[in-house]
């Protein structure tokens, strides 16, 4: 009894960690010399596609001032008439997705059954669902202030429930921010 358990706290444990972190990835130009980069400016998001639209204002305000927030703890806002050294853009894509999925049952009598130790045939069945989730995306793009030209873009993916309030999905966003940032600027 102890065995399982522990096999079902470990397992919990585990579910635990995959879902609470975002996965991030990151590409950046190679041969820039980030170490020149002083000063930054976070230029307004547009919502330009209707997908946007579903996102809050209020949201992306709250992203706006994560990013200035993180940024600041290493690098100097540029102020208002002064050309930054790097402008930060961002945008939040939420994407419904489907994830087919099938899995086995295993059902009758046998073992460890209603039958306990009088062994009887088990019936394997196949079962199929679909799950319906929704797919939250953070993007965040680095350019460079004097050329105009991309040097760095950060993703962060991560699976929303559809029951979040507007304050948790902030705090889930926040997080996501503080990840993808970590990774800037890329190490060599």
């Amino acid at each position: 009894m102890k065995a399982v358990h522990w096999v079902l706290m470990l397992g919990i444990a585990f579910l635990i960690g995959c879902s609470s972190k975002p996965y991030v990835e990151t590409d950046h130009q190679a041969g820039f010399d980030f170490a020149s980069l002083k000063s930054f400016s976070v230029a307004e998001t547009k919502q330009a596609s209707k997908e946007d639209i579903l996102i809050s204002p209020f949201t992306l305000s709250h992203i706006h001032s994560t990013l200035e927030t993180e940024l600041g703890k290493r690098y100097q806002a540029a102020a208002a008439n002064a050309k930054p050294d790097f402008i930060v853009s961002y945008h939040v894509v939420v994407e419904e997705k489907i994830d087919p999925r099938s899995y086995n049952d295993i059902y009758g009598f046998g073992y460890y059954g209603v039958g306990y130790r009088y062994p009887r045939p088990y019936f394997l069945g196949t079962n199929t669902g679909l799950r319906v989730y929704n797919q939250g995306s953070l993007i965040i793009d680095i350019v460079d202030g004097k050329t105009d030209k991309p040097i760095w873009r950060g993703v962060s993916e991560k699976r929303l429930s559809r029951s979040m309030a507007p304050q948790q999905q902030r705090e889930v966003l926040s997080k996501a921010v503080v990840e993808v940032l970590s990774q800037f600027p890329p190490v060599k």
